[in-house]
């Protein structure tokens, strides 16, 4: 009886990565900053100039979507772009030009509209 209790705890310790794995695309990093290159975001930031570009660097992991949407949000304007995802982990970016003053959201969700990620930063 022992043996058998011991075999179960093991089988259910041993499902917990792929437990993980089936709870989909998940956001492993998300940083805002002026530019990105070699994959890489440069000079991070929350704080941002009218008319500056923004750009947003994804890390993505886990499976179920093969495509992400980014929502650039301030006041009642909302600009929504698709991003490929093209396997994990995966690296993506998108960009926008901060063309208002005030407080901006970014969102990040699955192709079932679930909130993966929100990031919030200003533009003075």
């Amino acid at each position: 009886m022992n043996q058998l209790r011991w075999l179960l705890v093991v089988a259910v310790a041993a499902s917990f990565p792929i437990a993980a794995l089936a709870q989909g695309l998940q956001v492993a990093d998300a940083k805002l900053g002026k530019n990105v290159q070699d994959r890489a975001i440069t000079e991070e930031a929350s704080t941002f100039a009218v008319n500056d570009k923004v750009f947003l660097l994804l890390k993505l992991t886990g499976t179920g979507s093969d495509a992400v949407k980014v929502s650039w949000k301030v006041g009642d304007s909302t600009d929504t772009v698709t991003l490929k995802v093209g396997g994990s982990p995966w690296r993506t970016w998108s960009s926008k030009t901060a063309w208002k003053a005030g407080d901006w959201t970014v969102t990040v969700t699955d192709s079932s509209d679930q909130v993966l990620k929100e990031l919030k930063f200003t533009v003075q």
